[in-house]
């Protein structure tokens, strides 16, 4: 198969194919298949290996729990499709081509500039089956709603069991759990801030906590969904899952342990920069930034 091979094919007709089981000629189909985990594998790094979201790997493996993922457990991997890019493509156009959102390509393809998209390269989909009778555009929202649905409920069902099963552990092993979920939420959202934005982004999870209306351990903060919406693009994209540095534990740990408050009522951060400019957050009273984060009330 050439690679740099020419074809035309409308998002209705790719609809078609996919349904039928086939392909354009400018892609494969790489099988559903399964994976054994391997020390320090998470499963974010199993997700970003096999070029799925997480959210879509939680999906089809409702049993596994991130937090345990034990040595020798099998996770199964959904079936993908592996796309080389063609003259005129676009992450726009491949997301209604192969009737999939636009979220799911940019979290299984992570490495991608969404801007550049070079003749050759490789874009790997999530592959989909689409209701035949519907048009393209409303499959497409339709696959993206249930695919957000199923996330959304598979989390709401850990984040219950989370807490059921806080009930009964230790205050030692509490401790830790709420240490190990400070350190990745606080690595994921500023681990390339500096020191005092890190902790401050921490002060905002401990006050969410603190407030009783968003969970009662720092997993169920970090996790938290409302209107059907994860509270953290980290949780969304994956990247929650990623192993934090040596900083942002340090930066948990004066959260917790020294209760370091460097915003104190502050229950909002955000980058004006990556913000819409329609965000319900532009209007919460600010407190002050630090670096590109703004934080407030």
């Amino acid at each position: 198969m050439s690679r740099f091979s020419s074809i035309t094919i409308s998002a209705a007709a790719a609809a078609a194919a996919m349904a039928l089981g086939a392909v354009p000629a400018s892609a494969e189909t790489i099988s559903a298949h399964t994976v054994t985990v391997q020390p320090n594998q998470t499963l974010w790094k199993i997700a970003r290996a096999s070029h799925v979201p997480v959210a879509s790997l939680e999906v089809a493996n409702p049993s596994v729990q991130p937090l345990n993922l034990l040595v020798g457990t099998e996770v199964r991997v959904p079936s993908i499709i592996k796309h080389d890019v063609q003259p005129g493509d676009t992450l726009w156009k491949l997301a209604k081509q192969y009737n999939v959102s636009l979220s799911d390509l940019e979290a299984a393809n992570p490495t991608l500039n969404p801007m550049v998209l070079w003749v050759g390269s490789v874009v790997y989909i999530l592959a989909q089956t689409p209701a035949a009778s519907a048009p393209a555009a409303s499959s497409t929202a339709s696959s993206a709603s249930t695919a957000s649905g199923q996330a959304s409920a598979l989390a709401q069902s850990r984040a219950s069991a989370g807490t059921a099963s806080t009930s009964t552990d230790t205050s030692s092993s509490l401790a830790s759990q709420n240490l190990y979920w400070m350190a990745h939420v606080i690595n994921a959202e500023a681990g390339g801030e500096s020191e005092q934005a890190q902790i401050a982004v921490g002060d905002v999870i401990l006050h969410r906590l603190q407030s009783g209306s968003y969970g009662s351990t720092v997993k169920d903060v970090v996790f938290q969904i409302s209107d059907g919406h994860y509270q953290f693009t980290s949780v969304m994209d994956g990247y929650i899952y990623t192993t934090p540095t040596a900083s942002s534990w340090q930066a948990a740990q004066q959260v917790l342990d020294d209760g370091t408050d460097l915003v104190p009522g502050a229950l909002v951060f955000y980058d004006p920069a990556q913000t819409p400019a329609g965000s319900w957050v532009w209007n919460q009273p600010t407190i002050t930034q630090i670096g590109s984060l703004v934080f407030a009330k």
